[in-house]
């Protein structure tokens, strides 16, 4: 194999790497699981791993992303996505829950420009009296959930209604009465792990009786800013402090899709296979 024949497989398995991201930033995850597969068939390595994974959690196939992050393991031991994932994993797998129950057919998916937040309309905060168990433990990035007032608290729920938790009191008391005054808001996890379950509240309406009135002043909209690294080629769930900077409030379209004509097929990559066997060198 000649080193420009190298370069080109090089050039067309970034391309496909590129192509996997975008289809798990649509949150077309079925397509993103099978162009990882094809990628793992020029050559292993732990991020693509991690991606499989990732799509597999997705589709709620819990025994296959646990291999799948298993064999990121096995070629980088102490890989952090992995590690955390096939733990993560392990708790729903003990219980006996490989694949994702059937009332699981409700999740949505916020779309991806909630995460770009706007001063003083959007809160990023932990929820407290976390519901440990499988309705957690399958929480995604991004899935969407309802905030559901009782008295003076906010309860998190899914959208099964199963309980995730509840907004921690301040917090809770400022939304009580901005929805009981006729404001709206989207909410979307942002992490969900063993440790904590992180959640980005976003106003959507404000009722006229409310205008003038800002949502999350100060410190409650402190830290709600977009994760600059927020990368789906890594899927990694967990947002931690120091991640967060400030971006402007526009979507990158060349992260979210290329132009068309810059895409590439699996058939490019097939054929390059058929014609030569030899795997790439990392």
């Amino acid at each position: 194999m000649t080193l420009s024949k190298q370069d080109e497989k090089l050039r067309i398995r970034r391309r496909l790497q590129e192509k996997a991201i975008e289809l798990a930033a649509l949150n077309r995850w079925q397509e993103a699981a099978e162009l990882n597969q094809q990628l793992l068939r020029v050559v292993e390595d732990a991020e693509t791993y991690n991606r499989l994974g990732k799509a597999l959690f997705e589709l709620g196939k819990y025994a296959e992303s646990y291999r799948a992050y298993q064999n990121a393991l096995r070629l980088n031991a102490s890989n952090p996505i992995a590690r955390k994932n096939v733990a993560r994993l392990e708790s729903l797998l003990a219980r006996g829950i490989t694949e994702a129950p059937v009332t699981r057919s409700t999740r949505q998916q916020v779309d991806m420009r909630m995460f770009i937040t706007e001063t003083g309309r959007t809160a990023l905060t932990s929820l407290v009296d976390v519901q440990r168990g499988p309705t957690v433990d399958a929480l995604i990035t991004g899935e969407k959930v309802e905030l559901r007032v009782e008295g003076k608290m906010v309860y998190v729920v899914d959208l099964d209604g199963n309980l995730i938790g509840r907004v921690e009191p301040k917090l809770s008391h400022r939304l009580v009465e901005l929805i009981n005054g006729g404001n709206r808001y989207l909410a979307a996890v942002v992490q969900a792990d063993a440790r904590n379950v992180r959640i980005l509240i976003r106003e959507i309406y404000q009722d006229p009786s409310q205008r003038g009135r800002v949502s999350f002043p100060g410190k409650f909209g402190e830290g709600a800013t977009i994760l600059s690294s927020f990368r789906f080629d890594e899927y990694e769930d967990v947002l931690d402090e120091e991640e967060l900077v400030e971006e402007p409030e526009t979507l990158d379209e060349e992260y979210i899709g290329g132009d068309e004509e810059d895409e590439v097929g699996l058939d490019e990559i097939d054929q390059d296979i058929a014609d030569d066997d030899d795997t790439l060198e990392e």
